[in-house]
């Protein structure tokens, strides 16, 4: 279920109707239909190696932060940062009014991908799922000069590098329930259930999610056509249409 709950690393949200896209290969919407599942990316798996990080301005002006605790905090630094790159899965959305070139050039593959538009409400109303889910948008820093809070561990997987700046993210994120929440036998005892993977699956009602389907622009027609029906044959009658960004010119 998404939290609802006002949270201090999470102020900045989207509003209702605001317009979120997931852009995705053509395997991955089959698996959204066939599964009725988004799936979240452990920290550690995504392709930027500065997640969970912090700036420079946070190394220099740590020693001011925690005064004679300082050296405790430096010291088990690494631990921290290996143990909550374990700890957090992502799920990344798109926000914007319209479709965006640079984002297909990122996920298309020839022509075969396609872009699910959806709204903050619905993507946040269609979670069916036991986790907690918390979700923002990203905040987009200079990491020489921002200080990024550091009075919970979310607000290091909230900030980005500038250059990313282009992705208008808005992230979704839960919390490794292995590691962040054991269970115990009536004795109190923890119960070794096993890591979870490094990626894991969040039930959607897929209903709910998708309000269209993009396919993308250099796509042949037969892809928008397969698409269209495999969206009747799961049951779904949101709209499918090719992207409109390859037309030519009007004038």
């Amino acid at each position: 279920m998404f939290e609802t709950a006002p949270h201090e690393s999470f102020e900045n949200q989207p509003h209702g109707q605001d317009v979120l896209w997931r852009y995705m290969d053509i395997a991955r919407f089959l698996s959204l239909l066939e599964d009725e599942a988004i799936y979240f990316a452990r920290a550690d798996q995504m392709n930027d190696k500065w997640e969970g990080s912090y700036s420079q301005k946070n190394v220099d002006q740590r020693p001011l932060m925690y005064g004679e605790h300082y050296e405790m905090m430096e010291l088990a630094a690494p631990q921290r940062r290996a143990f909550t790159l374990k700890a957090m899965y992502m799920n990344c959305w798109h926000e914007s009014p319209v479709e965006s070139a640079a984002m297909w050039d990122i996920y298309q593959r020839e022509g075969r991908g396609v872009a699910i538009k959806t709204d903050w409400d619905s993507l946040t109303a269609s979670l069916a799922s036991a986790r907690t889910i918390f979700g923002g948008r990203v905040t987009y820093a200079d990491y020489q000069l921002t200080l990024i809070p550091e009075k919970n561990t979310f607000d290091a997987f909230m900030h980005k590098r500038l250059s990313f700046a282009h992705e208008n993210e808005v992230r979704l994120i839960t919390l490794a329930q292995d590691l962040i929440f054991p269970r115990h036998d009536e004795n109190g005892a923890v119960i070794a259930v096993g890591p979870e993977p490094v990626v894991v699956s969040v039930p959607v009602d897929v209903k709910k999610l998708i309000h269209n389907v993009y396919v993308a622009p250099d796509s042949p027609s037969w892809i928008t056509e397969l698409i269209e029906k495999l969206a009747k044959r799961y049951g779904h009658d949101f709209e499918v249409r090719q992207s409109d960004l390859a037309t030519d010119p009007i004038a």
